[in-house]
């Protein structure tokens, strides 16, 4: 009887530990996804910001006398702005995931480890109750 009460406390043990587990990998991907919105809605302000700029940078050009040389020397420079931009942005938004899967992959890692270490207390909890 003894025994069975031993085994059974330590299956009780690791499934509330592992309940235990589980909700904390819940609440850290619940955590990680409303990070990736939040940084989303930021790329999205701004994004609206430079648009509103580009816009109020492009109407501004289009007054005045047009030359030729004023026209090609306009659109190399809204080129070159359109590039870096791109770049920029590319860059910024890598980063952002990157740092978002390696914090995400740095929890779930945490979370694996401590399950194998209650998995293996109990298991060394049920080989000394067997003995």
């Amino acid at each position: 009887m003894e025994f069975t009460q031993k085994f059974k406390e330590a299956v009780d043990s690791l499934t509330a530990e592992t309940k235990a587990n589980v909700t904390e990998l819940r609440y850290n991907v619940e955590n990680t996804v409303k990070n990736a919105v939040s940084e989303a809605k930021d790329e999205v302000e701004l994004q609206r910001n430079h648009f509103k700029s580009t816009a109020e940078r492009i109407q501004a050009k289009l007054k005045g006398p047009f030359t030729l040389d004023k026209v090609q020397a306009d659109v190399k420079e809204e080129a070159n702005i359109l590039v870096a931009d791109l770049k920029t942005t590319f860059n910024r938004n890598a980063d952002r995931v990157k740092g978002l899967f390696n914090e995400a992959s740095a929890k779930v890692e945490k979370q694996v480890e401590e399950v194998k270490e209650e998995v293996k207390k109990a298991t060394s909890k049920k080989t000394k109750a067997t003995a």
